[in-house]
C-alpha cells in the first residue's frame, strides 16, 4: 500500500480530531493535494498540541522536507455551542507541486466531555 494518499480534506480533519469526528466526516470534496502519513501526522501535532485552547489568532506552520508539503493552522474564534466550548479553526495547506496548489477550509469544532473535540 502506498504512503501517499489523494487526499480528502474532511477525511484530513477527520484524523486530526477524535475518532468520533471521524465517522461525522463524508468525503464529499476533493482537493489537489496529496498529502503522506507524516504531513497528517505532522498537522495533528500542530491541532492537538499547539492551538486547541490558545488565544484566537495563534498561527502554527508545519512544513515536511521530505514530502515538500506545508501549511499553517489559525485559531480564529472561540465561541459556545449548545453549552459546549467551540473553536473555529482555518486549515492552509500547500502542495510542493509542479503545479503548487494552495486550499483552505474552516471547521467548526466542540470539546466534549469525554475531552474529544468533535465537529460541530
Amino acid at each position: 500500500m502506498s504512503r501517499n494518499h489523494k487526499a480528502l480534506i474532511p477525511v484530513v480533519v477527520g484524523l486530526m480530531l477524535a475518532g468520533a469526528a471521524q465517522a461525522q466526516l463524508l468525503p464529499t470534496w476533493e482537493t489537489h493535494i496529496t498529502l503522506t502519513e507524516q504531513d497528517l501526522d505532522m498537522i495533528h501535532a500542530v491541532v492537538t498540541n499547539q492551538v486547541h485552547g490558545k488565544l484566537v489568532g495563534t498561527k502554527v506552520s508545519w512544513s515536511n522536507p521530505a514530502s515538500g508539503n506545508s501549511g499553517y493552522v489559525k485559531l480564529n474564534k472561540k465561541l459556545v455551542k449548545n453549552g459546549q466550548r467551540c473553536e473555529g479553526i482555518g486549515y492552509t495547506v500547500q502542495s510542493k507541486g509542479p503545479p503548487v496548489y494552495t486550499e483552505h477550509y474552516h471547521f467548526i469544532s466542540c470539546l466534549q466531555p469525554d475531552g474529544a473535540w468533535k465537529i460541530a
